[in-house]
């Protein structure tokens, strides 16, 4: 195990370690001061601090031999901590520690005055000077990092337990005044639980002490400030350096952990605006935006010479200096340029990190533990493993299986291997542990061969994938619990060919009776009382797990406290919010203006000239705009995107100047074409419900999709690209998408088509499936509008295309009619959009295809769409049909163009019956003739020219607006995505806890589920939502 640190130590601790004894005194009731020499004691077990973690348990280990260590210790933490101030002293010293090592970091990359060497790279020359800087800098890195770790995972059981509606002992046991209010009306206040909790009380006063400190703004502070440095770091060009050592690379990745679980206060409770003018009960968040905004303007005004006023308001923040620095960085800009940075460069974990192996492990469940695998565009077809970021063109990717000689943790941990009994050749081992409480029998008589290796082959890891995982487990914290449950709920829930290798249904009489028993007792370690079923988690496979736990940071507090006006107030506006407002691309400085005239060579503003300080945000547009199409499949990229085009003005005006919107789209379209696509695991034929039946429910162990807030941000990101004309214009004519590009679309393989093209056939997917299977209104609205706005560009439709379009069109027509029939031939009562019933969306989608056809046999655009007038012939008397019902409006332009098309075959065909190539012939001849069919006024334009689309239809497009609080929606899901998207890997969370989102039914009997289910798909083929819905 090639990584820093004692995780050998850390798994196995038991309460005779010295490090046990400590985490137990240091969480007791009594008070330890803050300079009393058990801390240093403590801390300098940094090698197994930082491998620490805790499992999240409720109830303490029932026996002595699962000596559940790190547990009780967040247990006592919990309990005692408002008392004891132990907590808040331990953030304190972390708070010293970090700011120390922010000095040493200075020190290591500025020069012996100060200065940044000349060339913008750290100071490296190999004198002995150096070579101590860096030993220095190591040692206090390893030593933060393991502090670090400790307060992370303390803090966060004292937040879970302060934010539970029922905080018991967390509320500090009897006498404690941590209610507000009188009588019935009072409320237990966490604000204020948290403030105790976080508040340092000396029990001496000895050295004059005061008598308390805020601990929470000093830990707030010294991580802002380390971030800072970092970024000015990254701004000089010497922050490859610091990322290539493997401790500061961790150091960074604990920093933005910690400050995840600080502000997991809004995780575990329900979602409030506070609205009524009541305190916020986000304790460390309302603290974070409150520092920031002080922060911002001090920096601002010490600029400005107002020294005074920046002095009266430190004081009041209780933030005592010491001396007045010579600067004062602007640390919420340069928190969101590190982010905005690493989003961009994604740098990767240096060799000999604890993030790298993090990083290594659930690639290597990917890759040997199921059975998916891997599309020729280089990324998994399914929603449950995600990769961080889509592989560059030249990127090769590994092939499943392909290198079966690859180290295991059981080839690499040899004293976990368990002894072999001669007798019978198998192992004695009975059972294996899964972190510090869970265990689970895995070994019979002749079920583990006597070849150490046997079972690592590859067959044997398909066929036998639990055992493989469980074996894995076995190695001391190399698989950790959580990514037992992972794998488990993966294999065992959503993917279940892969745990008998082969094809068939699934049942439990396939496997073996020592199967049976592993499935069974891990299923009921998932379930028992922690809540991992109850969030929807999926396999994430990163690259860079600094990028994307800043990205997370930065979704979380650009999110919030967006609200400009309480209470009749204006309120303060949140500090990130409004740099990201003025964010500018950093390839246009002022040299550049002076020498080059930039409003006649480009589209893009100058930025504000950087010298040693930056005072504008700012990074490079295009390589920002790169980085995106590699992200945005996934829900941290969209959700990043989207917070950017609507909280910069300047970069959403350069996104739409683009002619190259495919490099977004293509990866969003993915996204939501394997979001409306089943898979079938099962055997059986293609059969659609029988009479009396219903199509498959969707639950949260079938559902394509990990959550159906991503597709509300998929189509609302598709809604801002196409409320652009010009976006319209250039998908249909300019924009062609390449063979490789779409090879993930199955239905048909086109050798090239037109982004738009291919976003109409990805919308009539999500239609008929959202139809089909989730009937949300929301959805369905914004698939419209989509679709509205791209109407008067539609041109150059290809023949599959337009099948496509005809067919889904005439196929929801049949069920309106059949819906209205069933209604007492009554239409929707709301012609204008109601989509609150099923006759409503169906009569809706009927009106939306209906205009979108309407709008592509205008005479202009003919004989760019001549497969769709062919089409509309084959399926004439459908359209016959539509024309009777009044709720689907005006229809007598198709009406008019079949009844011309019709003459001309009958006038100039070759009699009798004739082919579609005659046919298409025939109407290619006479398109003249066919032109001049009587349309309606307001669709006819006397010129033939495509170039003026929309001025003949009318204003009809349809603008995305956020609604008046959308922190209702975005907050929760930030949250969502965090839990079971972006940490599920690498952080526990209390899942049974969780309040701002819903969570999935814990009960659910997913297994059994699959008995009752009526699928209609071959086997292992894909769900193409047929057209008949």
């Amino acid at each position: 195990m090639d990584m820093w640190g004692d995780a050998e130590g850390a798994y196995s601790l038991k309460q005779s370690d010295s490090l046990s004894k400590s985490l137990l005194q240091i969480t007791g009731p009594d008070h330890i001061p803050y300079n009393d020499s058990r801390w240093q004691q403590l801390l300098l077990h940094y090698e197994q601090l930082v491998h620490l973690q805790n499992l999240g348990l409720v109830s303490p280990a029932s026996s002595a031999d699962q000596d559940d260590v790190v547990g009780s210790a967040c247990r006592q933490c919990a309990e005692y901590s408002a008392g004891s101030s132990n907590l808040a002293a331990l953030c304190l010293h972390v708070a010293r520690m970090i700011r120390d090592l922010q000095l040493s970091l200075q020190t290591y990359y500025t020069g012996p005055n100060g200065d940044t060497a000349a060339n913008g790279n750290c100071v490296s020359s190999p004198d002995k000077s150096s070579v101590k800087q860096r030993i220095s800098l190591i040692g206090k890195a390893r030593v933060t990092c393991g502090a670090i770790n400790l307060l992370r995972i303390l803090s966060h059981e004292t937040i879970v337990q302060s934010c539970s509606s029922e905080p018991g002992a967390a509320a500090g046991g009897e006498g404690s005044t941590f209610y507000q209010g009188n009588g019935h009306e009072s409320e237990y206040d966490s604000n204020h639980v948290l403030k105790e909790i976080f508040t340092y009380k000396s029990k001496d006063g000895a050295n004059g002490e005061s008598g308390s400190q805020d601990a929470g703004v000093e830990i707030i502070a010294a991580i802002m400030a380390f971030l800072s440095s970092i970024g000015n770091a990254t701004q000089k060009g010497v922050n490859d350096g610091i990322l290539s050592i493997p401790e500061m690379y961790d150091i960074i990745v604990q920093i933005f952990s910690l400050l995840l679980v600080l502000l997991s206060t809004q995780l575990y409770q329900p979602m409030t605006l506070d609205l009524d003018g009541r305190p916020s009960r986000h304790f460390f968040l309302e603290k974070w935006i409150e520092y920031s905004i002080w922060q911002r303007t001090s920096s601002r005004q010490r600029r400005g010479s107002e020294e005074l006023l920046w002095q009266q308001q430190a004081q009041s923040l209780g933030h005592e200096i010491v001396s007045e620095p010579e600067s004062i960085d602007n640390e919420p800009l340069l928190l969101l340029y590190v982010c905005l940075s690493w989003l961009i460069d994604r740098p990767s974990p240096p060799r000999r990190s604890i993030s790298l192996h993090r990083v290594d492990l659930p690639k290597t469940i990917a890759q040997q533990m199921t059975n998916m695998a891997i599309a020729p565009d280089g990324m998994y077809e399914s929603h449950s493993i995600v990769m961080a970021t889509a592989p560059r063109g030249g990127d090769k990717v590994v092939p499943k299986m392909a290198n079966p000689s690859v180290k295991t943790p059981m080839q690499t941990s040899p004293k976990t291997q368990a002894p072999l009994d001669s007798n019978n050749g198998t192992h004695q081992t009975a059972s294996i542990a899964l972190g510090t409480d869970d265990e689970v029998n895995v070994s019979s008589p002749g079920q583990i061969s006597n070849d150490g290796a046997s079972w690592n082959t590859p067959s044997n890891m398909l066929l036998h994938p639990l055992r493989s995982i469980l074996l894995l487990s076995s190695s001391f914290i190399l698989l950790p619990i959580r990514l037992v449950r992972l794998a488990f709920n993966l294999l065992g829930h959503s993917q279940h060919r892969a745990i008998i290798g082969g094809s068939g249904s699934y049942n439990m009489k396939d496997l073996t009776d020592g199967d049976q028993a592993i499935l069974q007792q891990l299923q009921a370690q998932c379930e028992k009382q922690t809540g991992w079923n109850r969030t929807n988690n999926i396999l994430w496979l990163s690259d860079s797990p600094i990028a994307d736990l800043a990205s997370a940071v930065m979704l979380i507090l650009t999110n919030n406290y967006r609200s400009h006006e309480r209470d009749g107030k204006s309120s303060s506006q949140n500090p990130f919010r409004s740099e990201l407002d003025s964010l500018n691309d950093n390839r246009w400085t002022n040299a550049t203006a002076e020498n080059q005239s930039i409003a006649d060579s480009s589209l893009f503003p100058p930025s504000p000239r950087i010298d040693e300080q930056i005072t504008v945000l700012s990074v490079n547009f295009e390589s920002l705009f790169d980085a995106f199409g590699r992200i945005v499949h996934t829900e941290v990229g969209a959700l990043t995107l989207y917070t950017l085009l609507l909280s910069s003005p300047v970069f959403a005006d350069s996104i739409a100047a683009r002619s190259d919107l495919d490099t977004l789209v293509m990866p969003i379209l993915r996204s939501l074409y394997f979001s409306t696509t089943i898979a079938h695991p099962h055997g059986g034929k293609k059969s659609m419900p029988k009479s009396g039946q219903s199509l498959i429910t969707l639950t949260p162990s079938n559902r394509p999709f990990r959550s159906q807030s991503q597709l509300y941000v998929i189509l609302i990101l598709l809604l801002i690209f196409s409320q652009d004309p010009n976006f319209g214009r250039d998908s249909f004519r300019r924009v062609r998408v390449s063979t490789t590009a779409m090879k993930w679309y199955k239905e048909r393989r086109m050798k090239e088509a037109s982004l738009g093209s291919m976003i109409l056939l990805v919308l009539l997917r999500a239609i008929t499936f959202n139809l089909n299977r989730l009937q949300d209104g929301f959805l369905l609205s914004n698939c419209y509008a989509v679709l509205l706005n791209l109407s008067p560009h539609i041109t150059d439709l290809p023949e599959y295309v337009s099948i496509r379009l005809v067919s889904v069109t005439t196929s929801c027509f049949k069920r309106y009619s059949t819906l209205v029939a069933e209604n007492g031939e009554e239409p929707e009562i709301d012609m204008e959009g109601d989509l609150s019933t099923l006759l409503g969306m169906y009569g809706e989608t009927c009106r939306t295809l209906l205009t979108l056809i309407k709008h592509s046999i205008r005479r202009k655009c003919l004989e760019k769409n001549i497969h769709l007038v062919y089409q509309v012939l084959i399926e004439q008397q459908d359209f016959e049909h539509m024309s009777q019902y009044v709720s689907l409006g005006d229809i007598s332009s198709i009406s008019a163009l079949i009844e011309k098309a019709n003459n001309i075959i009958q006038e100039h065909g070759y009699g009798g019956v004739m082919s579609a190539d005659q046919t298409m012939g025939v109407l290619k001849t006479h398109l003249a003739e066919l032109k001049s069919y009587c349309a309606p006024e307001g669709f006819v334009s006397d010129g033939d020219s495509v170039a003026s689309d929309a001025s003949d239809l009318g204003n009809l497009t349809f603008t995305y607006e956020e609604e008046a609080d959308p922190e209702v929606f975005f907050v929760p899901y930030v949250w969502d995505v965090i839990v079971g998207s972006l940490t599920t890997t690498t952080m526990e969370w209390r899942r049974a806890f969780i309040q701002v989102f819903p969570l999935n039914d814990e009960n659910e009997d997913l297994l059994a589920h699959h008995n009752t289910e009526v699928l209609d798909g071959d086997a292992g083929a894909l769900d193409n939502t047929p057209d008949v819905v």
